[in-house]
């Protein structure tokens, strides 16, 4: 098992010092088998390519395990490190590609390089979010993120583009507000997946957030996707909020440096979707008119 840690001083605004620490069980205990001094807060730890990639205050370092020839112990040995960060608040990784969310900078999407030993930096969001979670989506070229607004945004890349600069750029293909501080995302389902011929396979994540709810986020395809989306356009105009709230407006992306707020895009409610079972039937009619047009 590996820990990072931190030296928190009274005089420090940001720990300057903290460590990663190996622990083995052995006969019911942990035992230390190595350690690692470092020069920050180690704010996460990845298994990266059968090594181990942290996130230690701004940068990025990469280990890897040595074991040397006399028998006097192991020890993690820096192999390369990213710059440019303010916080390298959390990771996420697949394959050769890296992708952080800064603490203030937004996420960015790194390459590690095997052959030449290093990292560099692909492409970045420009904007300024606040990062609290991030996760790679089952397109390789779309991220997801959340961050301190009570937001969930995806940002894209593509390759393909012109120039430089726009393959340097990582474009926002979409804004919710789910309304809750979100920590953490994982991959998984809350209920076991039955396939048969007739099913479509759609990916989920699960994320919690710091009231401790628990949520699923779906990539939906296509069509299913343009059909729900039209679904919640309808069911909006027809179905009036309690209190007179609109649910379009409580689902509109806020952010705090923007001073506005912006519709949702490219997501939809599946707590709204369901409720469309609980309308009644001169409801349900109308927004089956809308969709048939």
């Amino acid at each position: 098992y590996a820990v990072g840690t931190a030296i928190s001083l009274e005089n420090e605004d940001e720990p300057s010092r903290g460590r990663i620490l190996i622990l083995k069980v052995e006969e019911d205990a942990l035992t230390l088998v190595a350690e690692k001094e470092v020069r920050g807060a180690v704010y996460n730890l990845n298994e990266f390519k059968g090594k181990l990639l942290a996130g230690i205050n701004s940068k990025l370092e990469l280990f890897r395990w040595k074991t040397p020839l006399e028998d006097d112990g192991n020890e993690l040995v820096n192999e390369c490190s990213h710059h440019g960060h303010i916080i390298a608040y959390c990771v996420a990784t697949r394959g050769d590609w890296i992708l952080v969310g800064d603490l203030m900078k937004s996420v960015s999407l790194l390459l590690y390089k095997p052959e030449e030993g290093a990292i560099d930096e692909m492409a970045r969001d420009f904007n300024a979010n606040w990062m609290t979670a991030i996760e790679m989506l089952d397109d390789d070229e779309t991220y997801l993120g959340a961050e301190n607004n009570l937001n969930f945004f995806t940002v894209a890349r593509n390759p393909n583009a012109m120039t430089d600069e726009e393959r340097s750029r990582l474009e926002i293909t979409g804004e919710y507000h789910v309304g809750e501080f979100v920590n953490v995302f994982a991959r998984g389902s809350l209920v076991m997946s039955l396939r048969d011929a007739d099913s479509i396979h759609v990916p989920t994540l699960l994320f919690g957030t710091g009231n401790g709810v628990v949520g699923v986020l779906a990539s939906l395809p296509k069509d299913v996707y343009d059909f729900t989306e039209s679904l919640q356009t309808s069911m909006n105009v027809h179905v009036q909020g309690v209190g007179g709230l609109k649910h379009a407006d409580w689902r509109s992306f806020r952010h705090e440096l923007r001073g506005k707020s912006e519709p949702a895009r490219n997501f939809v409610d599946g707590d709204l979707i369901e409720s469309f079972l609980d309308l009644r039937l001169d409801q349900q009619d109308a927004i089956a008119a809308d969709l048939a047009l």
